[in-house]
């Protein structure tokens, strides 16, 4: 059941991505996306494997369920949200697709993908907001490299 719910839910959020208007262009959005993707499975392994503050499961298909929420989920979350907030800056899409973050890391733990050990919601629901800072800093920093870029050409 948990594999079924996050591959729709992977699906869908790829399916609107791509039928959204989008504010950035793909390098942006892949730019942003290698870095949330980068970010979030380093984070994945200090927090599961090496801190062990997360027990993870050890069925194939929702291990599998866990590695789409890890790789495709949460960054295509956080590039969506930063093609919605490009020019309004919103804190209401922040704060919905921190809400929409914390309702997979939920759905995790009552699937039982995940077993907090020593970690609660409050801990993802900071981690979530650094991801959002990130996905924001890296926008701006790959923004800054392509202007410096065309001004040195």
């Amino acid at each position: 059941m948990a594999f079924a719910v996050f591959f729709f839910a992977a699906w869908f959020i790829s399916t609107a991505f791509i039928l959204m208007p989008k504010k950035l262009s793909i390098i942006e959005n892949t730019f942003v996306f290698i870095v949330i993707l980068v970010v979030s499975i380093n984070w994945g392994w200090i927090v599961y494997e090496g801190m062990e503050l997360i027990k993870l499961t050890e069925q194939a298909m929702n291990y599998t369920a866990f590695l789409l929420l890890r790789s495709i989920i949460i960054p295509m979350i956080l590039v969506t949200q930063l093609n919605l907030i490009h020019k309004s800056n919103s804190m209401f899409v922040i704060i919905v697709s921190l809400i929409i973050l914390l309702f997979f890391s939920s759905l995790s733990s009552i699937f039982n993908i995940t077993d907090y050990v020593k970690w609660n919601l409050g801990y993802d629901a900071i981690y979530y907001l650094m991801l959002h800072v990130i996905a924001y800093s890296s926008l701006l920093l790959i923004r800054k490299v392509a202007k410096n870029e065309v001004t040195n050409t």
